[in-house]
């Protein structure tokens, strides 16, 4: 179910999937959708929290094979970036999102995503002495809002790897401007 409304949401945006169009497209009764969730909305947040989910573990998992602190966050940012590049990723969380589940609700769901693993990464840049920073949230934040704005970019851009690669040099130069 969630593969169909996923595969429906990206091609035809959240307002134009209806719930029957996806119980017929995972050969289920409407009944059988409805039975998981309360209403369309619920079924494009499960959605969406399976896309958030799937990029969080790509960043995880390449930035486990780096050898030293800054490696790992700099692999982490190219994995989210390389996400980003993602068609499906880019319509269903940052075309749809903001729509679907209104600003302040599709903000909060994704700082609950990456908060806490963005303030992991720059409180092990601080403690590797890589950056000079007192107020890791005020610095998580900014961060969160720079590669918030950056996906939303990368989604609308006539070039996304373009505005990746751009993406990538400014938030590296960025984080590299706090070292001691």
């Amino acid at each position: 179910m969630l593969e169909s409304a996923t595969q429906l949401f990206s091609a035809n945006g959240f307002v134009a999937t209806s719930l029957e169009q996806v119980a017929a497209d995972a050969r289920l009764t409407k009944g059988a959708v409805y039975h998981h969730f309360a209403n369309k909305q619920a079924l494009f947040q499960a959605v969406l929290e399976r896309l958030d989910t799937e990029t969080m573990q790509a960043i995880v998992e390449r930035s486990r094979t780096a050898h030293t602190t800054w490696d790992a966050a700099v692999a982490g940012l190219d994995a989210f970036l390389d996400r980003c590049l993602d068609t499906t990723y880019q319509k269903i969380c940052f075309q749809e999102g903001p729509g679907a589940l209104g600003f302040v609700r599709w903000w909060e769901h994704g700082e609950a995503h990456v908060a806490g693993l963005l303030k992991g990464v720059l409180g092990a840049l601080r403690d590797d002495s890589l950056v000079d920073i007192d107020d890791l949230d005020a610095l998580s934040t900014a961060i969160y809002g720079a590669l918030t704005a950056s996906a939303l970019s990368i989604a609308r851009a006539e070039s996304p790897s373009g505005v990746r690669d751009a993406t990538r040099d400014t938030m590296l130069r960025l984080i590299q401007g706090l070292h001691p």
